[in-house]
């Protein structure tokens, strides 16, 4: 039993939507999986400083896959690939979690279902953002739940295109979750409440409009600016060129703006051309929302 799984990169909170709100994109995590006796990660692509043994996210996802199943499963032997940049915001972490826990359950026989493989992998992650994401595809909502956190996906506008600028330099999510302050006021909550409303009003209308009222955030944002300075000038440059709004990628220092189609490739060359006056560097990419998650299939046989 040989089989391959392919999970794709993530891009969460999209502004006003912390821990709640990620899109799926077309970068791709791949993980060539068999059964084994123990188990065996080799990493290839951006694999720079990610664990091959018992500490890698495949392996930790996959046990907790199976705990959460009641099931024993001796092992895996993985070969991971992927083009997600690490710690840039873009969810490489969350891709090698439902790549184990997807994993897990396709050897298992598939005993649990996708909100099951949710929960576990939002318990690995400690949040359901990137991870429901990485899962369902689209554009995706995660909630806390009594039971653990639940997940629903909709269908992104095909006119509007995600350009996502990732810069040379890496972020730890712990560092720029550590900045976070501890309380927020009152108006803030309420500004990012409004503004999470307005936002899923946005797709569900393919509404530009409301879109540009929407991608603004009180939560995260302010803080996190001292640690990606570039946020500013890059995501004015965004809307100045054309994009309803731009966003820190996840806890960044990626940065995302989602643009109309026939006006993306010109937000992309503004956000590279006042990146590179600013000495930041990176490259931004054109992409379209991949609606599609966590795929596993089996390996043809050549018999």
């Amino acid at each position: 039993m040989e089989f391959r799984v392919r999970v794709p990169a993530t891009s969460a909170n999209l502004g006003p939507g912390f821990d709640a709100f990620a899109l799926a994109l077309p970068l791709l995590a791949e993980f060539d999986v068999r059964p084994g006796r123990g188990y065996e990660v080799r990493v290839e692509g951006h694999g720079d400083g990610v664990p091959s043994g018992s500490s890698n996210l495949v392996v930790i996802a996959a046990r907790a896959t199976a705990k959460a199943a009641k099931e024993q499963l001796q092992g895996l032997h993985v070969v991971q690939r992927s083009e997600i940049p690490i710690a840039r915001g873009l969810g490489s972490s969350a891709a090698a979690i439902v790549a184990g826990c997807v994993a897990a359950n396709e050897v298992l026989g598939r005993p649990l279902d996708r909100q099951s493989l949710l929960r576990t992998a939002a318990g690995v992650e400690g949040h359901a953002d990137n991870v429901a994401a990485a899962l369902f595809g689209g554009f995706t909502i995660a909630a806390p739940s009594p039971e653990g956190p639940v997940a629903t996906s909709l269908e992104f506008p095909r006119a509007w295109r995600a350009v996502i600028f990732v810069p040379g330099r890496q972020l730890s999510t712990r560092q720029a979750r550590r900045i976070l302050p501890r309380r927020v006021a009152r108006a803030d909550a309420v500004f990012n409440l409004a503004r999470t409303a307005i936002f899923v009003a946005a797709v569900l209308k393919k509404d530009g409009t409301l879109l540009r009222l929407a991608m603004h955030d009180r939560l995260h944002e302010p803080a996190r600016l001292r640690l990606v300075p570039a946020l500013d000038f890059i995501a004015r440059a965004a809307r100045a060129a054309g994009a309803f709004g731009a966003v820190l990628s996840g806890a960044g220092p990626a940065v995302l703006a989602i643009a109309p189609a026939r006006l993306a490739p010109r937000v992309a060359a503004a956000m590279n051309a006042v990146a590179e006056e600013e000495s930041w560097a990176g490259t931004a990419q054109v992409m379209r929302v991949r609606g599609i998650g966590a795929q596993a299939r089996r390996h043809e046989s050549t018999e």
